[in-house]
């Protein structure tokens, strides 16, 4: 194994695009969070599907086109509505809707962008900052990178 020289940095305060396109590879990151209040967040690939979402006490129904199935872990950013930005578990799926369940009841609906291509997720239960190595040559995005973050963590990725 080589000595890699041309690994770069990015930091991200609030969920977006870290990486915009282009094929690299996950080397590692620094995960930092400001709470002791359990947090879940996710570097995944920069590739995602905009649709429409529902939710009714706890179930969310999403509706797009997807190929994922029970059992998926997903990033769902709600781009209007009242729904938490977070990482979900897929409970049930078609080709056309899916359903997850969130921690919070509510009622509302609006715009949802998924991103189904998570490379590394991380979860947090204190406020102590901790990094991570991904093994051999890293995890393969094909399309850049995303970083799916709650307010009260920030994350810095090392990628080449």
């Amino acid at each position: 194994m080589t000595f890699q020289f041309d690994v770069k940095s990015g930091h991200r305060s609030t969920s977006g695009v870290l990486v915009s396109s282009g094929r690299i590879r996950l080397k590692g990151g620094i995960v930092a969070p400001s709470t002791t209040t359990s947090a879940h967040m996710v570097f995944a690939s920069n590739t995602s599907t905009s649709g429409t979402y529902s939710q009714t006490t706890t179930t969310i129904t999403v509706t797009m086109t997807n190929t994922l199935a029970a059992g998926d872990r997903v990033w769902l950013d709600f781009t209007s509505g009242t729904a938490s930005d977070a990482v979900y578990t897929v409970v049930t799926a078609s080709s056309s809707q899916f359903t997850v369940t969130s921690g919070t009841s509510a009622t509302t609906s609006g715009n949802v962008t998924m991103y189904a291509g998570i490379l590394v997720e991380a979860d947090t239960t204190n406020a102590t900052t901790f990094s991570f190595t991904c093994p051999g040559d890293g995890v393969l995005s094909e399309n850049g990178l995303y970083v799916g973050l709650p307010s009260t963590v920030t994350a810095t990725a090392f990628y080449g």
